[in-house]
């Protein structure tokens, strides 16, 4: 992840007047010190939306003094707007401040756009060539280019200036589980944290390591995420949060206030399945707050503000405070939907911010809060028997625990077998869950199916090293890179799925499964078959499979693994019936059934809240 976009380039997140402010450029007419220092004094206070209205009405008046511009961006980048032409005028008006052209390449990467990114930080560096933090994050654009060997070229640069830049070793790790050197990769998440305790990107970068490789048991993953609460809270803080009252009063008369914590509230895998349970859900039983927690601003955030009964932006906030502006707005059932991934806000839950606390939808595993209390499921996913596996008590849901709404905009498949009788594998799964265990267990299948070839598709197959990692792990177990094809990116979404055409059977990948790819590849036609596992991210895709009504696709073993594969790469006449049938098996199946879900889900929310109002001490320890 880069480092913090703090105004200042060191990076401190000091107040602005006492740090490097930047210099400007030119003799340009100039507020007077009373003028600028408000602004100062609004940043210092984070009072953002004034310190915006402050800052619009100055630029006015003083458009070419660049440190307004500077702090105009600032404050639209902390209430989550976008801050890009602020920024862009301020590296136009500072050509000389290193600091300037660091923020606009943090705001481009942000964006996506990545090129752009590193140019910003390239021109931060030759005015600052010891800026190692603009290293760092040019790092982090790098890797997010496919260019591991120079991104981790550019993290020792920041750490020659720097050593105990926690960011950095946090990155290295990211390069190193890139690759599959995931000893190391550990090894550098644990360093980060020794300069930096309280590092909870690290931390959880660590959580989902052990998972895509299961180095550890669950039961052991659970304990780790237990003590993310530990580096978050002191213990008074612990203390406070088990003893918070909340006086929201029965629901009998009145809506149940639901809001919802979402790194993913825009366009995100997430999004697929938080989007169609918001449009159903029965609006005169139920009040919704959004609460984005990360700044986005695709086109798709307007519809999600359209779902939504209030939309308030947490970005910039502290999460005590955070939690402190939820129980003010008396929400009765508080979700989580991102958990230890990217954008994770659990700090906010583990200040206790509603009394019913669940996660939802984003997570394979416990997030190990005490103060979490649900961990939505179902019977398929989550038996009994693992629920030793999470902290939370495990809420099931009588039916697959999401829905997907497929884009019927898509052309039906256009499928045909291989001329030549090749039998296309493939996974268009996120390739740092294409590990050892899952190229071991393709190499099987395809040894067994000599005429067959491997086509993976990700944006890490731009990554020279990523494809040198897959490809000899596979030249290991007979499996020559001929036989093995690399798709990363392409023109737009229609191409991304219309690429599922080039498949005869997907593959899905061990320990973790596939999540919204499984979808994907069921939609466009294609069979997908997958090892059901002993632990919950060894079991989306079986869960699934089992809700679409194809059980006989879901292997116990290896063994059967291969023998379901093989048997299905001969039945090309079957094959051939699915591609036309299957996206309509799917859409009448509860795999696509928002309403059945949100209907189950609305029903579960309601005894979440009877139970908490019966028994206000605490939850029940046990699952339903």
């Amino acid at each position: 992840m880069p480092a913090r976009n703090d105004p200042c380039s060191c990076g401190s997140g000091k107040k602005f007047k006492h740090c490097c402010g930047g210099k400007v450029a030119s003799r340009a007419a100039a507020p007077s010190p009373d003028e600028f220092n408000q602004l100062v004094d609004l940043y210092n206070a984070k009072r953002y939306a004034e310190l915006e209205n402050r800052a619009s009405a100055l630029v006015r008046r003083y458009p070419d003094f660049g440190l307004i511009w500077k702090l105009l961006g600032v404050s639209q980048q902390m209430q989550g707007k976008n801050a890009l032409p602020a920024f862009q005028k301020t590296a136009q008006l500072m050509p000389g401040d290193a600091d300037a052209h660091y923020i606009l390449g943090n705001v481009l990467k942000d964006l996506g756009q990545i090129d752009e990114a590193v140019a910003s930080y390239q021109s931060a560096l030759k005015i600052s060539p010891d800026f190692a933090e603009a290293h760092n994050n040019l790092g982090v654009a790098l890797r997010d280019l496919g260019q591991s060997k120079s991104a981790m070229a550019s993290f020792r640069r920041a750490l020659m200036v720097k050593p105990d830049l926690a960011e950095t070793y946090n990155n290295i790790g990211n390069i190193q589980s890139d690759i599959g050197q995931n000893e190391e990769a550990i090894a550098s998440y644990r360093r980060a944290l020794e300069f930096k305790p309280d590092y909870v990107i690290a931390y959880s970068n660590l959580l989902y390591l052990h998972a895509v490789t299961r180095s550890i048991s669950p039961e052991s993953e659970r304990d780790l995420a237990t003590n993310w609460e530990n580096i978050v809270l002191n213990e008074s803080e612990r203390a406070a949060a088990r003893n918070r009252i909340f006086d929201n009063s029965n629901c009998t008369g009145r809506k149940l206030r639901i809001g919802v914590v979402s790194a993913e509230i825009g366009q995100h895998a997430v999004a697929e399945f938080l989007e169609p349970f918001l449009e159903q859900l029965n609006r005169s039983k139920f009040h919704v707050t959004l609460y984005p927690t990360t700044a986005r601003l695709e086109p798709r955030v307007a519809q999600f503000r359209k779902l939504a009964d209030e939309f308030k932006s947490l970005v910039g906030i502290s999460d005590n405070k955070a939690a402190d502006l939820i129980r003010l707005d008396s929400i009765d059932i508080l979700i989580d939907t991102t958990a230890h991934m990217k954008g994770c806000r659990l700090g906010i839950f583990a200040h206790r911010a509603a009394p019913v606390q669940c996660h939802y939808i984003g997570y394979h595993g416990s997030t190990g809060l005490s103060e979490m209390d649900w961990f939505i499921s179902d019977g398929v996913l989550l038996p009994p028997a693992y629920d030793s596996h999470f902290r939370e008590s495990i809420w099931r849901l009588p039916r697959l625990w999401i829905a997907y709404r497929g884009d019927t905009s898509l052309p039906g498949s256009k499928w045909k077998p291989s001329e030549d009788g090749t039998i296309w594998l493939g996974s268009f799964n996120n390739l740092s869950k294409v590990r050892e265990q899952s190229l071991a267990l393709w190499a099987r299948v395809m040894n067994a199916l000599p005429d067959s070839k491997l086509l993976l598709k990700d944006g890490k197959a731009a990554d020279g090293s990523v494809r040198e990692r897959i490809t000899t792990e596979l030249g290991r177990v007979g499996i020559s890179a001929e036989r093995i094809e690399f798709a990363s990116k392409v023109p737009d979404w229609h191409a991304h799925m219309q690429l599922y055409d080039r498949l005869d059977i997907a593959l899905d990948p061990i320990p973790l499964n596939s999540g919204t790819t499984a979808f994907d590849a069921l939609w466009m036609g294609v069979p997908l078959v997958a090892l059901e596992g002993d632990w919950m991210g060894a079991r989306m895709t079986s869960a699934i499979l089992n809700a679409l009504g194809k059980p006989e696709w879901v292997a116990q073993n290896e063994d059967d693994y291969v023998d379901i594969i093989t048997t299905l790469a001969r039945d090309v006449s079957g094959r051939k019936s699915l591609r036309s049938e299957q996206r309509t098996l799917m859409a009448n199946s509860p795999l696509c059934d928002a309403k059945d879900l949100t209907g189950a889900l609305q029903s579960a929310f309601e005894e979440m809240f009877d139970l908490w109002s019966s028994n206000r001490a605490s939850i029940p320890n046990k699952s339903v």
